[in-house]
């Protein structure tokens, strides 16, 4: 009787699904899932909710074999979806900045990006900001009663000239019009902002940052089960992936959609750059060997500038010395892209075979800032002392206005 009762039970257990199992299944298909008006991470338009943050999240469910229905969604104030998420099980709110204030009162699955706030300016008036000084001397626009103005003041510009408008449409109508200098908003908003009331990316810049990078995240009510965390993070770990294969991860995608690719301010000119190619292209004639070992352990004769990146590859593509990204060194890079599809590696061994000396533009996201930006890499084709042809790069910013390649 005794081993009937066991295998009963033991038969029983394999009906009834684990705790382990079913908490996870009822936990991550189940919260109730919370957002405000804030693109553009998450913005209602023609009765669509959709987002930077919106299509990250229906990523993250993908990858864990679940749907999103955008409907279920609940666009509120702000106030009010965070009480919620605070106060009731199964609830999370996005985007959250995840300030030292908030850390013990979610759980965290992110950073979905980060957010800082800034001050924008046409790129014709040539702003420079080096001293309290230049900040008191512009004219501002702020949104009235919004946490820019104070910023502002607090950075040392003259409260006199700040120009308060009650929405951003009329700021951005007077910084086209050359009215104001300046425009103090967060970053990402601001150029999503831009872009819809019709300024080109390349028209503006941004000239002076007023607070540091806040992080953004899914914040989860603190009852939420840490294996549903872990799950959802994985999940969003997942979606930058990708870029080992074919150079663009879903999160790269997800921006494409949704920002316009910006110009970066280069630290060094083109002439520079190609003096750096140039004599690395020589030391490779000397010593290839030696050249590479020294370009990849980053020794500074190699690396004029933080923002640059200098690389080696063979006439195949493989990469043979890179000094930013070491671990690329031995992989085949000729089918890697940018987020709009373009194989720019391809494309620079096609032009040194060809014409010895060129340039290459492409779409790159830069993993210290927040966005995506153009480059230029710089290259020439060169013979090293083993006999063998290689491609000496220098990849940097591209600035508005530069010549296209």
């Amino acid at each position: 009787m005794r081993s009937e009762i066991i295998l009963c039970i033991v038969l029983l257990s394999l009906l009834i699904p684990s705790a382990t199992a079913a908490d996870r299944t009822t936990s991550a298909k189940d919260p109730v899932y919370i957002t405000e008006q804030f693109p553009p991470f998450s913005y209602q338009e023609d009765g669509k909710l959709q987002g930077i943050s919106v299509d990250l999240l229906e990523k993250m469910l993908g990858h864990m074999n679940m749907t999103l229905n955008r409907s279920e969604i609940r666009l509120l104030p702000w106030d009010q979806g965070y009480q919620m998420a605070l106060q009731d099980n199964n609830t999370v709110i996005f985007s959250t900045g995840r300030i030292p204030e908030r850390e013990a009162l979610f759980k965290w699955v992110g950073p979905i990006s980060s957010i800082k706030v800034v001050l924008f300016a046409l790129n014709e008036k040539h702003i420079k900001i080096n001293s309290t000084g230049d900040l008191r001397a512009l004219k501002i626009g702020v949104t009235k009663d919004s946490a820019e103005g104070p910023l502002v003041i607090k950075a040392g510009a003259n409260p006199g000239n700040l120009i308060e408008k009650n929405n951003t449409t009329e700021i951005i109508d007077m910084r086209k019009a050359g009215t104001i200098d300046a425009w103090a908003y967060p970053d990402l908003v601001g150029v999503w902002l831009a872009e819809k009331a019709g300024l080109n990316a390349s028209e503006y810049e941004v000239v002076y940052q007023l607070t540091k990078e806040t992080p953004l995240y899914y914040a989860f009510n603190m009852n939420t089960s840490d294996s549903t965390i872990k799950m959802f993070q994985e999940a969003l770990n997942q979606t930058r992936k990708g870029k080992e294969t074919d150079g663009i991860s879903d999160f790269e995608k997800i921006l494409y959609r949704y920002l316009p690719v910006l110009y970066g301010r280069s630290n060094m000119t083109s002439h520079q750059i190609m003096d750096l190619v140039n004599r690395t292209s020589a030391d490779i004639g000397i010593n290839a060997s030696s050249t590479f070992i020294n370009i990849s352990a980053g020794t500074r004769s190699y690396k004029d500038s933080s923002d640059i990146a200098l690389f080696v590859i063979d006439t195949g593509a493989i990469v043979m010395a890179h000094s930013s990204r070491p671990e690329l060194v031995g992989l085949n890079e000729t089918n890697r892209a940018d987020v709009s599809g373009k194989k720019f590696i391809e494309a620079i061994v096609m032009g040194a075979l060809k014409n010895v000396v060129g340039q290459e533009d492409y779409i790159y996201s830069d993993p210290n800032k927040t966005g995506l930006y153009f480059k230029t890499a710089y290259y020439r084709l060169t013979k090293g002392n083993d006999g063998q042809e290689y491609i000496v790069g220098c990849i940097d910013y591209k600035e508005e206005g530069s010549k296209s390649s």
